[in-house]
């Protein structure tokens, strides 16, 4: 890839395809008691980008405070529940079927953090072309 188009991050970052079917489950930090789902396109210790049905879809915005209350489809990832996270950036063309969101973490525990970095480490690894 030309330099002028890398793009430079603090953590490295992995993609999943829709056939892998990661999820998240995430709570408005407000309504704990009202949740949602959707597809976790990439991951990395500093967050990750949601994609969820338009039909589905609660009206967060970004800055909005929230919770990731679990991660559905890779059982490495069972530990890393309740995070607090914010929406930071979000993508919504009426054209399509879904709405995108950048969510970043505010805060990983000690062991989350751990979790987190050895499954990706461990996926970059397994999944290198």
């Amino acid at each position: 890839m030309p330099e002028q188009y890398s793009v430079k991050r603090r953590h490295p970052r992995i993609y999943f395809s829709y056939n892998d079917q990661i999820n998240a489950v995430v709570s408005s930090a407000e309504n704990l008691q009202t949740s949602f789902s959707g597809n976790i396109l990439n991951l990395s210790q500093g967050g990750l980008q949601l994609n969820q049905k338009r039909s589905e879809y609660r009206g967060l915005q970004p800055n909005d405070d929230i919770i990731i209350r679990r991660i559905i489809g890779v059982n490495e990832l069972i530990s890393l529940a309740d995070i607090p996270a914010k929406v930071v950036w979000f993508m919504d063309n009426e054209y399509l079927n879904h709405v995108v969101m950048g969510i970043a973490f505010t805060t990983l525990g000690v062991s989350q953090e751990k979790t987190l970095k050895s499954f990706i480490n461990t996926w970059l690894a397994l999944h290198q072309e």
